[in-house]
């Protein structure tokens, strides 16, 4: 039986989170505004940048109008995703192994999908799945469901769901009858939520944990 691999986009096959850092240490050259501010505020704008932008306006004499900064942001971002070789590879390595693989991740559709071309990993997925594209966001099971519909297979525990939210990936996922891989990044797993069925460090480690157990 064919196994199916899900993975989650940012901070899980793609660092989000570097990539952020990289755009932010541009924009504080740019326009004055203090790089720490930049990293401590983006946390709880992640998933909402208009409103990121509205408060950098608000707090800071930066100029241009936000819907122009969002848009500098959006152009930007993919262009600063950082390729990883190894990660590539172990892609590689599981579709020889006979894997179907998906992408599955909440975002806008041009975005993801000039992350994917840029970290090179498009082509190496059977499929992606984006919030924006469906009109669903994890941790919605449906958004799983629309993913698995789409490599021909079913829920069920041979499905697996890798990603570095408890919330949206490992709950969403249960929720759709997955089993569910959550990247740590060395955090350690709250007693209450979501329980990952197993629990790595990182993508590698993830990735090497289901070719193990093929």
């Amino acid at each position: 039986m064919t196994q199916v691999g899900l993975f989650d986009l940012d901070d899980s096959l793609v660092d989000r989170a570097g990539t952020y850092r990289r755009w932010a240490a541009e924009f504080s050259r740019k326009h004055g505004v203090p790089l720490g501010w930049l990293l401590e505020t983006d946390p709880a704008y992640s998933s909402r940048r208009v409103a990121f932008f509205e408060l950098v306006k608000g707090t800071f004499d930066v100029p241009g109008t936000v819907d122009e900064l969002h848009a500098q942001y959006r152009r930007r971002m993919p262009e600063l995703v950082q390729p990883d070789f190894e990660v590539r590879t172990a892609l590689e390595t599981l579709r020889v192994a006979g894997w179907r693989l998906a992408v599955v991740t909440n975002g806008m559709a041009d975005n993801q999908t000039a992350k994917l071309r840029r970290a090179g990993l498009y082509d190496l997925v059977d499929t992606v799945v984006i919030s924006e594209s469906i009109g669903v966001r994890k941790p919605d099971p449906r958004i799983f469901h629309h993913a698995l519909a789409a490599l021909g297979a079913e829920p069920s525990p041979r499905a697996v769901m890798v990603g570095d939210s408890l919330t949206a990936d490992v709950g969403g996922a249960q929720a759709a009858g997955l089993s569910a891989v959550w990247i740590s990044k060395g955090r350690p797993l709250p007693g209450d939520g979501p329980q990952p069925h197993r629990t790595v460090v990182s993508i590698r480690d993830a990735i090497e944990l289901l070719l193990k157990e093929s």
